[in-house]
């Protein structure tokens, strides 16, 4: 093997060996959210509590429950 077969055979090994990230994949919260942004009565009956109410009570439990990032994993937002 010549010395450009080598490089080229550690490169690829490289590429393959080199980790995948997760994708980001957005589940309900995120796709029924901004529905439920723009209609009251519907973000009442999906969360059981009023827009108004939910934020109130996320500013008053947001410290409490927030997550760092890390190189590890992205934390699920305080919201969600």
């Amino acid at each position: 093997m010549s010395t450009s077969d080598e490089e080229e055979v550690l490169l690829l090994l490289g590429v393959c060996r080199r980790r995948k990230r997760r994708q980001e994949t957005f589940g309900e919260f995120h796709r029924l959210c901004i529905e439920l942004q723009s209609h009251e009565d519907r973000f009442f009956k999906y969360f059981r509590i009023s827009r108004e109410s939910f934020e109130e009570l996320h500013e008053l439990l947001r410290q409490n429950i927030m997550k760092i990032t890390t190189n590890w994993r992205k934390p699920i937002f305080s919201k969600e």
